[in-house]
């Protein structure tokens, strides 16, 4: 198999796997949020809606686009941009706890939950990911 030669486990592949379903699917809920999800009014709200719109899309299309192209190119640099996502999603995680949740009521539509749901099952792939490519044998790239 051609995955093979970049030594990486089938657990790896698999968590990338969930890692795409996982995007894939918040990127459709993000793009079809009802437009009565955010009050206007609220410049709080507003705000949210901007960070939860324009930086967490755009992060998560690019990472869509540009991570395989990255992993297949450089293991070692793979190594960096995963171990650097993997905090962001863990910080902004924590911060919508902390935050978010404050501040937007989610719809209660189905992929909205789910999303949220396996949430934690995403981080753990992300970390997995981390941690095998941070102790994976050496190889030069």
């Amino acid at each position: 198999m051609i995955l093979q030669k970049y030594g990486l486990s089938n657990i790896f592949w698999i968590a990338m796997g969930f890692s795409y379903i996982f995007l894939g699917v918040a990127v459709y809920a993000i793009i079809t949020l009802p437009e009565n999800t955010f009050d206007g009014d609220n410049p709080e709200q507003v705000l949210a809606a901007a960070k939860l719109t324009y930086v967490r899309l755009s992060l998560a299309i690019i990472c869509m686009v540009g991570y395989p192209v990255l992993l297949f190119k450089s293991l070692n640099a793979a190594k960096y941009v995963t171990i650097a996502l993997t905090a962001w999603a863990i910080a902004i995680y924590i911060d919508d706890y902390l935050v978010l949740y404050e501040i937007i009521t989610y719809p209660e539509r189905g992929i909205v939950v789910f999303i949220q749901i396996i949430r934690p099952f995403f981080l753990v792939c992300l970390l997995w990911m981390s941690f095998e490519l941070t102790f994976r044998n050496p190889d030069p790239d």
